[in-house]
């Protein structure tokens, strides 16, 4: 237990707040502060993507508003490349931060900023606490030493992003060369994780499917009549008197059987399973509603907002826990949220579907449904329903079904 808490690792999501800076109009501004404790010391990473490259600098700042402190850490000139990033990670004393003798426990945020006399531009910032200063006009604290013992730029290195998007080029080859599935599943690109955490809060208003409404299609009667071909083949060698008494039975088992490895490889294709990483230690949850087909539900506890920010793993965070941090006042009563993969008849992956436990009510319903919390069903095992969002994270859309 000692070892654990000598050890720690959270994001902080920065999200654009001057508009100006970003490559263009569909290349927003975008990045991350990771901050880790290890054995006395903080190592502090630093990325952006889709930054414009300017003649004068842009710099990177931490923000203290935690135990009395309200002060600026002023780390130094953040470098762009060419392709609008950078990725830089500085090392510090824990107690030592920026060698400006703060320690890390009181950081609350970071930031990009430019400095115009004694102005702060923000470019970029975020907040680890929901409580957001009015930071600029904090006092700002700059090393006397400047000194950096552990700076690291990868400027044409590979980053996260790069890897998501050769991972989907891979499955653009491997589908293309597919001459059995006639070429039709062409697995886009995924771009939730380029874009801002905040964006899942734009409610752009587009109609669902007509597919999520319909309800004959449910995959599961192809499947039963598979399996009842497949029962009355291993009944050949069962006398008749016995075939009756062991198709009660055996049935159900072997449709259990067969919805659980379904379950779990589901959604399907390498995009699938990059989403069935993300949940694998999660419960599925069944018996949520009829309403939605096609859909695998995930329970994630969150009984503490630190349940939210506790992971290692950043493709998680931003799926999994990231945008629900500004509804944590909601989900707090419950002490938990659901995930739904909403897939197509083939299993093919299509939104990402958000649900908030809560009564059918305003004051349950999330911002009265200003950020896309706007369909209710109810739990078929109890009275608790759920308040759902639908989000496409191809287009980084929220969806509004069709009524």
């Amino acid at each position: 237990m000692a070892q654990k808490k000598n050890y720690s690792r959270y994001f902080i999501i920065l999200e654009e707040d001057e508009k100006g800076y970003s490559l263009g109009v569909d290349k927003s501004a975008s990045g991350y502060v990771k901050l880790e404790n290890k054995n006395g010391k903080c190592k502090i990473s630093y990325y952006v993507q889709n930054i414009k490259k300017q003649s004068s600098p842009y710099y990177m700042v931490l923000i203290c508003n935690k135990k009395g402190s309200k002060d600026i850490i002023k780390i130094g000139e953040m470098n762009i490349d060419e392709y609008g990033r950078a990725d830089i990670c500085y090392e510090y004393p824990v107690d030592n931060i920026g060698n400006c003798g703060i320690n890390a426990d009181k950081i609350s945020g970071a930031a990009i900023v430019k400095f115009l006399d004694s102005n702060i531009i923000s470019v970029m910032s975020g907040f680890s606490t929901t409580d957001i200063p009015a930071w600029k006009s904090f006092s700002i604290i700059e090393s006397k030493e400047r000194k950096k013992e552990d700076i690291k730029e990868e400027k044409t290195n590979k980053t996260i992003f790069d890897k998501y998007e050769e991972t989907i080029e891979e499955i653009k080859i491997k589908d293309s060369n597919n001459t059995n599935k006639d070429g039709d599943n062409k697995v886009k690109s995924v771009q939730e994780h380029k874009e801002k955490g905040k964006d899942i809060k734009e409610s752009n208003e587009k109609d669902l499917d007509s597919e999520d409404r319909e309800k004959g299609r449910d995959i599961k009667k192809s499947n039963e009549k598979d399996l009842g071909s497949e029962d009355r083949k291993k009944g050949k060698d069962i006398k008749e008197s016995d075939e009756k008494d062991l198709g009660k039975t055996k049935k159900p088992i072997e449709k259990n059987e067969y919805k659980k490895r379904n379950k779990q490889n589901t959604p399907i294709g390498l995009e699938g399973k990059y989403f069935r990483s993300l949940v694998e230690d999660l419960d599925s949850v069944d018996n949520i509603t009829d309403e939605i087909k096609n859909c695998i539900w995930y329970k994630i506890d969150a009984k503490d907002e630190d349940d939210m920010r506790n992971t290692c793993n950043y493709d998680k965070f931003m799926v999994l826990y990231n945008p629900m941090l500004g509804y944590y006042s909601y989900i707090k009563k419950h002490g938990h949220y659901i995930l739904g993969y909403k897939c197509d008849s083939s299993g093919n992956m299509k939104y990402l579907v958000y649900g908030i436990p809560g009564d059918k009510t305003r004051e349950d319903q999330p911002f009265k449904g200003k950020s896309g919390f706007v369909t209710w069903i109810e739990n078929k095992e109890n009275n608790l329903g759920y308040w759902l969002m639908f989000y496409d994270y191809k287009t980084n859309n929220i969806l509004i079904p069709v009524k």
